[in-house]
């Protein structure tokens, strides 16, 4: 199996090359100008070519190194647009929503006060699309897709704007009471059905109540389908659930994933059976 194209596994080793050619050599000769921004996106970019060189896709190691080229010469380079790929259709509206919050930190001052963490963010979703595309190895993608969440975090984490001391408020108990929301989905999507947003921000609001929160949120599926399938498709949702929740204010390190398919179905049934009742996610609030 293919190593590993990714931040989260490659980390700070280094893959020395030797006589590689190609664009990756070329772009590894350049000493990198303009702003520290462009300097960091050149570092991942020539990372990322790397990588996929190592794996024998010289397509992707190629499209890699054209970018770190342009962030040494001090031009923009924009992020990837899932827009211009061939994104599997169940996966495009959790790239979409990714990408929108990518483009709006490159917009915000962001490339000054969260430098790295922002050039982490942007190679990391490249290396999402196009890991994604291909759609072969899930263990890729999902690598990549970890790296931009977390680089996001850290992003957020950065741009925090220190407020003055207010008042301490009267004593509150805390809640320790654990509190689950129901969504659910549209037929073989990850696509929720209406009034889900609405349930998604109560869940944030709660969280509000724990000194040390713990967020799950798990998918599952009716039985039709096979379980394979099931497994995946519940994955895809708990996935897009969680980034969806992630951009209307949910702290990700207090996220925890879960798919179960069609296994704990919440409405009993045959196998083959469509239930729009087991099309769905759970999000469970509690303390750790």
């Amino acid at each position: 199996m293919k190593n590993v194209v990714t931040f989260a596994v490659l980390g700070a080793a280094s893959i020395t090359l030797a006589a590689c050619g190609g664009k990756l050599g070329e772009a590894e000769k350049l000493d990198a100008t303009g702003s520290a921004f462009n300097k960091a996106l050149y570092a991942d970019y020539i990372t990322l070519s790397k990588g996929e060189y190592g794996e024998g896709d010289y397509t992707d190691s190629d499209r890699f190194a054209d970018k770190a080229m342009m962030a040494a010469s001090g031009a923009d380079v924009a992020p990837y647009d899932p827009a211009t790929w061939k994104i599997p259709a169940d996966r495009e509206a959790v790239l979409k929503g990714a990408y929108g919050r990518l483009v709006s930190a490159l917009n915000s001052t962001a490339k000054d006060k969260a430098t790295a963490q922002l050039a982490r963010a942007q190679t990391s979703f490249d290396c999402w699309v196009q890991e994604q595309e291909e759609n072969f190895q899930p263990d890729h993608i999902a690598a990549c897709r970890d790296a931009f969440i977390a680089a996001m975090n850290d992003v957020d984490k950065a741009m925090m704007v220190a407020k003055p001391a207010a008042p301490a408020p009267a004593p509150k108990k805390m809640m320790a009471e654990a509190k689950s929301w129901e969504i659910l989905f549209h037929f073989d999507s990850t696509k929720t059905l209406a009034g889900a947003k609405g349930k998604i921000q109560e869940a944030i609001d709660y969280v509000k109540n724990f000194k040390r929160p713990r967020v799950t949120i798990a998918g599952y599926t009716d039985t039709s389908g096979s379980k394979e399938y099931n497994k995946a498709l519940s994955n895809r949702r708990s996935e897009a659930l969680a980034i969806t929740a992630m951009d209307m204010g949910l702290d990700p390190k207090n996220v925890v994933m879960r798919s179960y398919g069609e296994d704990r179905l919440g409405v009993k049934t045959a196998d083959g059976v469509k239930e729009q009742k087991n099309r769905r996610a759970v999000i469970t609030v509690e303390s750790k």
